[in-house]
């Protein structure tokens, strides 16, 4: 165990969460079996561990991510491996914690303590498990209430290896659970049980120190205090292939942790290389591409929409509580054959699994009020439960803009999850989301100025089951998600309510052939109706007298269809993914056939990555609610990515993407210059920068060229053309106390087409007369945000208080340009973020 002689940092960092000093000295001269010291990820393991115990926590992340990758790939291929399990738990603790954050060092905790768990649900009397399971609780603060825990798992230890004396790491077991029953004023059964340790490891000085030696003879363990509920275990969600590149992974830390996201899910995303800047809100434009080109997932089913406060440009924020988000990973390109109709991108979002321990958060801020429940309902089930209340208002009072608003912008929403294991591999998950947010803002646009009153709602249901049936290194996944997507637009004669509805069922199977060949494939079936009423503008004026169309109960449906095989054979070094798959896709016909592949090769710290293939989407599509013939329009049905990349890990850790995206097979949509074909090329630049758990940087940059051919044959930027996109961020934590973070942001101006004069048409009113198309853009995206985090702990709770500052230096950055009736007079749109803003919340944590 650590003395108190250590340093007043070290000693505070463990208090944050655990993990890990004592961990370290105890594991550091662990001997690995025979066969395992040739595995790669145990000699990385290693290597990270005598890092972490020289307190070289930089260098240990570096290694250790090496072994983390490792161990990631070696349990896709066999679910249930203990030793993988462990040592990536081992790999999570003791080389990646260190050097994390402090809202990092409670996520990687918390995954190894679930990795721990599931080993020990398929080998009850592992030794390693049980042992770095019980530091990981005891080292945890004391408002967690971990400590009945960590007695419980040393107790099992004690019972379960009685007096053997072949493993010195079974010394510390003794010196450990001595220790807590001393703090707990028990020193008479610490001496006695410190005194066993002694007799049977007569040479520890530890124990020497601790216990004399003629103490009596310990009693023996109660049943009470040594029993054990099981633990299930199952394979965790697929993970994208080591070898498919423009992957990244946000954690939850993040997302809560970077400045000026808001906490917010969909804007994380957004910060990320590869995700174009075209609007503020919270849609995601990837690489060129439109919103509705990349695929939305949550936990394996495909949702509609994950946006609330959804205008003409799209959704301004993300629907989900980030405090039940596990895992985001985005992909930007050559994504594998698992996904289809998407053409651009692919985000997809883990939730938590099941609940271990209760805990209770609740949170309150300028702008919303929130909650989140985890509890286990017993030994192989649990729930957990987030709900938000927002409302605007008090910010907008705060900062004298209620004139903007004819009433406050608010929004309810709710994620449940409740899960159960029935067996030691399989899991059965029932999920539901749901959504409301109205929104009344006073808007100038297409000729009238007035409340742009947008009420939209989302219901979702997500089932899915994972199954690894006997011994056989084969899992089963099967999903249904069911969603729904309400939105009501009134402004001018627009008077358009949508529904949208989604039914997607979906079956996954992965088959670890061999130790280095893994095969996947899977089939999916979905169908989709829309239904519209209310009415229309026909032209792009929507003021009083303004032409429109009724639409009296307008139904579409479609379905699809859908099948992929892919095959990845990984040596040492070089990973390569072949796929293949085929749809018929919504609103289409044909079958399509889309081949994917991509190789990824490891020397030292450097990582090469080249792929590419076709992707198809269907043409199940919206037309835009108000026409607008400046803008290029269409919707593209194929695409094909060649994509290739570097990336060096180490203590700076960078990564370079250059990209080739054709697009192609449009089909008429929108009212504008209709597009025949889309050429997007670029690259995309992420560097990130961790010194210890003191400070963390990381920067993304992409540049971008979108050119498209119209069917008149002229050529012009596309709409998505921001040929400059960068996001730059730096949190430092002074201490466990507080942190502070900046992130600044940029991005060229949306193209726009500009209106040169106007004509008296013959039904009255004025048209416009546009000049060359997109030949303008919008002034630059420019936005500097702030954030200071302080943690408060008490042995009962965590008190988390924040201050955010967004748009710090009062920018007014421009969303879009209008006109009067006349197109004589032209007016900026701001962005809802163009003033400075400040929110001040805090958040109560406890277990």
């Amino acid at each position: 165990m650590p003395s108190s002689s250590r340093s007043t940092n070290a000693h505070l960092r463990r208090l944050v969460i655990g993990g890990s000093t004592a961990l370290v000295v105890a594991l550091a001269s662990a001997r690995p079996a025979a066969a395992q010291q040739q595995s790669p990820a145990n000699e990385a393991l290693s290597a990270c561990a005598s890092l972490a115990a020289a307190r070289n926590a930089p260098e240990a992340a570096i290694a250790g991510k090496l072994a983390k990758e490792l161990f990631d790939a070696q349990l896709a291929r066999s679910p249930k491996d203990v030793e993988a399990m462990v040592g990536l738990a081992r790999t999570l603790s003791q080389c990646l914690l260190p050097a994390a954050d402090l809202a990092g060092q409670g996520e990687l905790s918390g995954q190894a303590i679930e990795l721990l768990q599931n080993a020990l649900a398929v080998d009850v009397r592992h030794f390693t498990a049980r042992f770095v399971l019980a530091s990981i609780y005891l080292q945890s603060p004391s408002f967690l209430g971990r400590m009945p825990l960590a007695a419980k798992e040393l107790d099992v230890l004690l019972e379960q290896h009685g007096d053997r004396n072949d493993n010195p790491r079974y010394a510390r077991v003794f010196e450990m659970r001595g220790g807590m029953l001393s703090r707990a004023k028990m020193e008479d059964s610490a001496r006695v049980l410190w005194s066993r340790g002694r007799k049977l490891f007569p040479t520890d000085s530890a124990l020497k120190a601790l216990a004399p030696v003629d103490a009596p003879a310990p009693p023996a363990p109660s049943q009470s205090s040594a029993s054990l509920a099981t633990m299930r275990v199952v394979a965790s969600a697929t993970a994208p292939a080591a070898a498919a590149p423009s992957v990244q992974q946000i954690n939850r830390s993040r997302i809560l942790m970077t400045a000026g996201g808001t906490a917010d899910v969909m804007q994380a995303v957004q910060m990320q290389a590869g995700a174009t800047r075209v609007a503020e809100g919270s849609d995601v434009y990837t690489r060129g591409g439109g919103a509705s080109e990349t695929a939305l997932l949550v936990d394996g089913g495909r949702v509609p929409s994950l946006s609330r406060f959804e205008g003409l440009s799209g959704g301004m924020f993300g629907v989900l509580d980030p405090f039940i988000v596990k895992a985001v990973r985005y992909s930007s390109g050559g994504f594998s054959a698992r996904h289809g109709n998407a053409l651009s991108g692919v985000l997809e979002i883990e939730t938590d699994g099941r609940p271990r321990e209760r805990e209770l958060r609740a949170g309150l801020s300028m702008a919303q009020g929130s909650f989140t429940v985890r509890a286990p309902i017993s030994r192989t089930v649990g729930a957990w439960a987030s709900g938000r209340l927002a409302n605007s208002g008090v910010i907008l009072a705060t900062h004298g803009r209620r004139a903007e608003f004819a009433s406050s912008p608010h929004s309810e929403d709710v994620i449940a999850s409740l899960i159960a294991n029935p067996s030691t591999t399989s899991e059965l998950r029932a999920t539901v989301m749901a959504e409301q947010d109205d929104s009344r803002r006073i808007v100038n646009a297409a000729g009238w100025e007035g409340p742009f009153h947008s009420a939209g709602g989302a219901r979702s249901v997500l089932l899915s089951s994972r199954w690894m049936p006997g011994d056989a290194p084969v899992v089963v996944r099967n999903s249904i998600a069911g969603a729904s997507r309400t939105s009501a637009w009134t402004f001018g004669v627009l008077e358009r309510d949508r529904v949208d509805r989604t039914l997607i069922a979906r079956s996954d199977v992965e088959w670890a052939a061999q130790p280095d060949v893994t095969v996947r494939g899977g089939i999916e079936h979905g169908r989709f109706s829309r239904l519209e009423t209310g009415s229309l503008p026909t032209t792009n004026r929507v003021g009083d007298g303004a032409p429109s169309r009724v639409l009296d109960g307008d139904a579409r449906a479609t379905m699809q269809l859908g099948a992929y095989g892919e095959a990845e054979l990984t040596r040492p070094g070089t990973s390569l993914l072949v796929g293949m798959r085929a749809d018929r896709l919504p609103g289409e016909t044909d079958v399509t056939i889309d081949p994917r592949a991509s190789v990824s090769t490891r020397r030292g710290a450097w990582t090469t990555r080249l792929g590419g293939g076709v992707f198809h989407q269907g043409r199940w599509q919206s037309a835009p609610a108000i026409p607008d013939p400046a803008t290029p329009a269409g919707a593209p049905r194929v695409a094909h990515h060649v994509i290739a990349g570097i990336e060096h890990e180490g203590i700076t850790t960078l990564r370079v993407e250059a990209f080739d995206k054709r697009y192609g097979d449009y089909v008429a949509l929108g009212a504008g210059p209709q597009i025949t074909n889309l050429a997007a090329r670029g690259a995309d630049l992420i560097a990130r920068r961790a010194l210890g758990s003191r400070l963390a940087a990381w920067a993304s940059y992409s540049l971008l060229s979108a050119r498209v051919r119209l069917a008149d044959g002229r050529d012009a930027r596309s709409p998505y053309d921001i040929t400059h996109t960068g996001t730059a961020s730096i949190t430092a934590t002074f201490n466990p106390e507080w942190s502070i973070g900046a992130t600044a942001r940029y991005g060229t101006g949306a193209p726009i087409t500009p209106v040169t004069g106007a004509t008296l048409s013959a039904g009255g009113g004025y048209a416009p007369v546009y000049g060359s198309v997109t030949s303008e853009r919008l002034p630059a995206y420019a936005r500097l945000d702030m954030r200071v985090m302080h943690f408060a702990r008490t042995p009962t709770f965590m008190l988390t208080s924040f201050l955010e500052v967004i748009n710090a230096t009062n920018r007014a950055n421009v969303a879009s340009v209008t006109y009067d009736a006349s197109y004589q007079n032209r007016q900026s749109m701001l962005s809802f973020f163009s003033s400075r803003t400040l929110v001040a919340g805090a958040e109560l944590q406890r277990r």
